[in-house]
């Protein structure tokens, strides 16, 4: 055999093989490299968790990645401080996709002894190094070119120069407080419980439930605190911006900026407290000197002192009774599943399985949905009014027996408070006062929305008056102020005067047809009393207005009489039916009365009769 041949091939793959990994291989990827332009290729921004920044001559800038849920920046120096992670990640984005636009190559800087000093590295702008994302980078960044457009930049162990794009610089702090956390607190991830306001001699203590995150005011007396407010002013809280960093030296003296601890200084401190131990604390000391819009602040940490503007923290400079909830419940009304209501009668509301509310007084019926949809708004949305904040005799009030007494009952959805107690008093004309048992204060409850609360268990009967067929209706017949007026359906089914009754008013027999359809269908916009009234306290023997409708019932015919009297404090015209031999007394629709039963089924001669 002739090995030979072999031999020769053998060399020949050889010498192949090293000109593909000597000179082809990196040849590749220089051309690769020449053509991405990339500056730091392989850098992922991501695994970056270490950066520093040396302006020549300043203070160095780190910052560290956290490794808490975000991934955000922290500056280690000059100052421990948390940082803007925005900006930091833009510069690791803007350096991962950086391009050179020129640049001058090892064999160029060979021939060219003074390219440091031309370029300006002896003192660089800026040196940036990068820790993380695979070995250690550093950067130096030069001087601007002619133009001002580009810069030079060169990666220090790597002897090329390159020239890119200026806009990096924006990028870049150029001064040791460019990249702080501006927000003057955060209280993300902070658990805490208790918030302690004190302010120009003001000073309470507000308590977060746990189980429905309710706030309630613990001193200087007990009372439920007005939940929304004080977390929408948490909110804006969290909004303030710092205007200036003043002071990074935590022993600094305070009396200077009025953050000293006094009996007048400073003029606001919010505590924050995870059962006693403090978590975060907020002092607001005094306005700066020619500009009184601004004021010197501190948190406990990091302790240094920064300027703020006064006017985001005003509203907890407030009493500590602006901040107590001023309505009957703090909870939802879709967590109520009863109430007992002790007043004219003893009734329970109690909601099935279906969402209707049904009335338990004697006999059952069901409760109209609107109703307790009214009821139910109201004890969340009646505004009441502080009268006096720590009562121990409850007879001034009529609260020692009141007139009226709730016991709401929630569901388990609203954790620890399961029941609240409202009670009703009035001794004084024109005054209605409210407690809540457990509560400290006494409010005051303005009459007429007092007069809306349901008290009795016929006040939330369905509102539905009647029900007829206007097609069924034969006659109407209208009596007011001694006056009588009747109408016939004729066998056309239009409205004409019945015989004996003329009227140089022409019928509108459409817009009649459309009053009694409506009124054949009426429901009562509130129920307001049962039984006769002989003091006609709803002014039914003044307006002495009464309609009666004939309608075909089978082979006889039935009479429904509706009377009409004075306006409701709600503008709402009383009215009186007779149900089931009971006089039913209710607020009938205003728009009803004015666009319908006033042009149609008033006397002509009454129709401008003061009401």
């Amino acid at each position: 055999m002739n090995w030979k041949p072999t031999w020769v091939l053998l060399a020949a793959a050889a010498v192949l093989l090293a000109l593909i990994v000597w000179v082809e291989q990196p040849l590749r990827r220089e051309r690769e490299r020449q053509a991405s332009r990339v500056i730091l290729p392989g850098l992922d921004a991501s695994l970056v968790t270490n950066i520093e920044i040396q302006s020549w001559g300043q203070a160095m800038i780190r910052a560290v990645r956290q490794s808490s849920p975000g991934n955000s920046w922290r500056l280690t120096e000059p100052v421990s401080y948390p940082a803007q992670s925005q900006f930091i990640e833009a510069l690791l984005a803007a350096l991962a996709k950086l391009e050179w636009v020129d640049r001058v190559s090892e064999r160029e800087l060979a021939i060219r002894p003074d390219a440091q000093k031309e370029f300006g590295f002896t003192k660089p702008r800026f040196t940036i190094l990068l820790q993380g994302s695979g070995p250690d980078r550093r950067l130096e960044i030069g001087d601007l070119g002619a133009f001002n457009d580009q810069v030079s930049l060169q990666v220090v162990g790597n002897n090329v120069i390159y020239q890119t794009a200026a806009d990096i610089l924006q990028w870049i702090p150029q001064e040791k407080n460019q990249w702080r956390d501006l927000s003057l607190l955060n209280l993300t991830n902070l658990s805490f419980q208790t918030l302690r306001v004190r302010a120009a001699g003001n000073e309470f203590d507000l308590e977060r439930d746990a189980t429905n995150h309710l706030w309630f005011m613990r001193h200087p007396l007990s009372a439920r605190a007005d939940t929304p407010k004080i977390n929408d002013l948490l909110i804006r809280l969290q909004t303030v911006s710092v205007i200036a960093f003043t002071n990074d030296n935590p022993q600094a003296d305070l009396d200077p900026y009025g953050l000293q601890i006094s009996d007048t200084t400073p003029e606001l401190a919010l505590s924050f407290l995870d059962r006693t131990n403090l978590v975060a604390g907020l002092q607001v000391g005094r306005s700066l000197t020619n500009f009184p819009d601004f004021a010197f602040a501190r948190l406990n940490d990091p302790g240094n002192i920064v300027v703020v503007a006064r006017e985001p923290l005003k509203p907890w400079h407030a009493p500590y009774t602006n901040f107590l909830d001023q309505h009957f419940i703090s909870l939802s009304p879709g967590l109520v599943e009863s109430i007992a209501v002790q007043g004219d009668d003893d009734f329970v509301v109690r909601k099935q399985t279906n969402g209707q509310w049904v009335v338990a007084a004697g006999k059952s019926f069901p409760a109209d949905a609107t109703l307790m949809e009214y009821w139910l708004a109201g004890l969340t949305n009646v505004p009441t009014e502080i009268v006096k904040t720590v009562v121990t005799d409850f007879s001034p009030y009529g609260l020692t027996n009141p007139v009226l007494q709730y016991t709401v009952r929630f569901g388990p959805e609203a954790g620890a408070q399961t029941e609240a107690r409202i009670e009703f008093g009035t001794n004084q004309t024109g005054n209605v006062f409210e407690r809540r048992l457990g509560e400290d204060p006494v409010n005051t409850v303005s009459p007429g929305d007092f007069d809306r609360l349901p008290r009795v268990s016929w006040q939330l009967r369905d509102r539905q008056v009647w029900s007829f067929a206007s097609s069924n209706v034969v006659s109407v017949t209208v009596h007011q102020l001694g006056g009588t007026l009747a109408y016939l359906r004729d066998p056309d089914g239009n409205w004409t005067y019945a015989p004996g009754f003329n009227s140089q008013v022409r019928i509108n027999s459409p817009a009649l047809e459309e009053c009694v359809f409506r009124l054949g269908q009426l429901r009562a916009i509130y129920w307001d009393a049962v039984g006769d009234q002989p003091d006609d306290h709803f002014g039914f023997a003044k307006t002495s207005h009464e309609v009666e409708f004939e309608v075909k019932h089978g082979a006889t015919n039935e009479i429904f009489r509706i009377q009409f009297g004075d306006r409701s404090p709600l503008i709402h015209p009383y009215a009186s039916v007779v149900r089931d031999g009971q006089r039913l007394i209710f607020e009938f629709p205003a728009d009803l009365y004015g666009n319908l039963v006033e042009p149609n089924l008033t006397l002509f001669t009454a129709r401008y009769h003061p009401r």
